[in-house]
């Protein structure tokens, strides 16, 4: 019975430890930084295929949502994505969609993700009128009005890179058994 305690406690800390080491995706005024991930044992081609059933798997339309493919080097796709980054307005939350497109670069035992923020939405469908770099001060500063924003859209973006990784590195696939 111990040593199944320590062995709960020494997954939860192994856990929550990788997740601190992943590298985040972060919006700046000039737009969001891409990161590189390693993923050491992994070839480039081997990185490319999985990627494709990535793809498959998330996305509902695959074949609408894949605009680039470079064969084992690149690809590109376009998402949407639901509430995808909020702020309070007048002490209400509001939600807002948001057009993405993601570059994903490989090499052998690392791969490149680039986040491009595309058009907001409302939840009727009407375009916004602005984008993220309305976040921002011309000093780079964050408006006041717009905290919680970037941190909610950091969220969604990582949330997408995050599992991306989980996929590539086997952690997390979206298998059904039961049928």
């Amino acid at each position: 019975m111990k040593n199944k305690i320590l062995l709960s406690i020494a997954i939860l800390f192994s856990t929550i430890s990788y997740a601190q080491d992943f590298p985040k995706l972060k919006l700046t005024p000039n737009g969001v930084e891409p990161i590189i991930v390693n993923t050491d044992s992994l070839k480039a081609t081997d990185l490319y295929k999985k990627a494709l059933n990535w793809v498959q798997e998330t996305y509902k339309n695959p074949e609408k949502v894949l605009k680039a493919k470079i064969e084992n080097e690149k690809l590109r796709i376009d998402g949407f994505a639901e509430n995808a980054w909020w702020y309070k307005s007048l002490g209400m939350k509001q939600n807002y969609n948001m057009e993405y497109s993601v570059e994903i670069s490989f090499k052998d035992g690392k791969y490149k993700f680039e986040y491009i923020i595309g058009q907001f939405f409302i939840d009727s469908g009407q375009k916004v009128l602005y984008d993220y770099k309305t976040f921002y001060k011309k000093t780079g500063e964050i408006r006041s009005a717009y905290a919680d924003a970037i941190p909610s859209l950091e969220e969604t973006m990582n949330n997408l890179s995050l599992n991306f990784h989980n996929y590539l590195t086997g952690k997390t696939t979206k298998k059904d058994d039961k049928w």
